[in-house]
């Protein structure tokens, strides 16, 4: 005899199982260790010290003299316009707050890239549900020993920004595909508004990444 309360049972309890699944971050999969996060602690600090280590002793490369002069310019209090041939305004708008905050020289032009170089190699631990303990320490230790990175972490481009805020929208990217929160689609929103304020290859970023949630 048909039952329509014994029907609704069923198809509640699989609805039932699927919310749990989502409601469990794939992160919860690999708890932290207090060694892990000893490791981390360690890794951003010498990649701190490699990326400030005589940050001033190197003349400035004829593009950092640009970003450099425009942006004391906004520092002195002149302003500022944009120049597409100098990309966003980000880099400006970051290096004159370096220089309101610790002075205008060599040193503080460089600052802001050292510190999102620094910020390049703790972003790993974000996909840890992805790359696995073991596999987001080694990408740390790759992104804090790699000369390249090192190189644009202490140079004031604005590579090492569109580095940083690419990894983000990736790591973003999985944690809204894993656990349906809204607020990892406003975090990506952001992210991207400051790579598109950063440099125009934002646009290829999201193609690419667009290119893969579909």
């Amino acid at each position: 005899m048909y039952e329509p309360s014994a029907a609704v049972e069923g198809i509640e309890e699989p609805l039932e199982g699927a919310a749990e699944t989502a409601a469990v971050a794939p992160a919860d999969e690999f708890p932290w260790r207090r060694w892990e996060v000893w490791t981390y602690v360690v890794l951003i600090a010498a990649a701190l010290s490699m990326r400030l280590w005589d940050l001033g002793a190197q003349a400035l490369h004829h593009d950092e003299s640009l970003h450099a002069t425009y942006a004391w310019y906004l520092f002195q209090g002149t302003g500022y316009v944009h120049d597409p041939m100098m990309h966003g305004p980000f880099q400006f708008h970051g290096t004159a707050a370096m220089f309101f905050l610790f002075g205008d020289n060599d040193f503080t032009v460089r600052l802001l890239p050292a510190l999102f170089g620094t910020a390049l190699v703790a972003l790993p631990a974000l996909l840890r549900s992805r790359l696995g303990r073991y596999g987001a320490l080694v990408t740390s230790v790759l992104l804090t020993v790699s000369p390249t990175m090192l190189y644009f972490s202490r140079f004031a481009r604005n590579d090492i920004y569109m580095a940083v805020w690419a990894l983000a929208l990736v790591a973003v990217m999985w944690r809204y595909l894993d656990t349906r929160r809204p607020r990892y689609l406003v975090l990506a929103s952001v992210f991207l508004a400051f790579a598109l304020a950063t440099k125009e290859t934002a646009y290829v970023v999201a193609v690419i990444l667009g290119s893969y949630l579909f």
